[in-house]
């Protein structure tokens, strides 16, 4: 997979991630929370790739701004897709909870080996996995700490 690194946009410096978000609960929101302290900022620019037996396939990312320290921190986010599918067979009544609980976490495990396996993926990708019933998204990141180690470098 040819991965593209975005270090500045329009003057803003972005971290070299996107950051892969995986919910305990396995929702995946149409749009990223737009509260007072997460907002959406941009879609980075589309890149096409050959993938799936799909040719010329659109990629597309967003960037948000999340809350961090009282200061915003920019960063590209997504979700992990399919964990919707999981979701859909718990409230279809295909899987139990507890099943759906197991197969996340065999899938976040998978996902996690290929990245470290796929030349620089892991580099530029990080799963951020946390319990959305009890944490804030925003609040996530304050303790990332590949957040903190790009915010110290943008300071220095």
């Amino acid at each position: 997979m040819k991965v593209r690194q975005y270090e500045n946009i329009e003057g803003v410096q972005l971290p070299q991630k996107l950051f892969i978000l995986c919910p305990k609960s396995c929702k995946v929101k149409q749009y990223i929370d737009n509260t007072d302290c997460i907002e959406f900022s941009k879609d980075l620019p589309p890149y096409e790739i050959d993938h799936g037996g799909i040719a010329r396939r659109k990629y597309s990312v967003s960037v948000y701004r999340i809350k961090n320290d009282g200061e915003f921190f920019r960063c590209a986010l997504e979700y992990a897709q399919p964990l919707k599918t999981l979701l859909a067979l718990k409230e279809n009544g295909k899987i139990s909870s507890s099943e759906m609980y197991i197969e996340r976490e065999s899938f976040i495990k998978n996902l996690a080996l290929m990245l470290k396996d796929h030349k620089n993926s892991f580099e530029v990708c990080e799963l951020v996995e946390f319990d959305d019933e009890m944490e804030e998204l925003h609040e996530i990141f304050s303790n990332l700490p590949s957040v903190q180690e790009f915010k110290c470098k943008t300071v220095e």
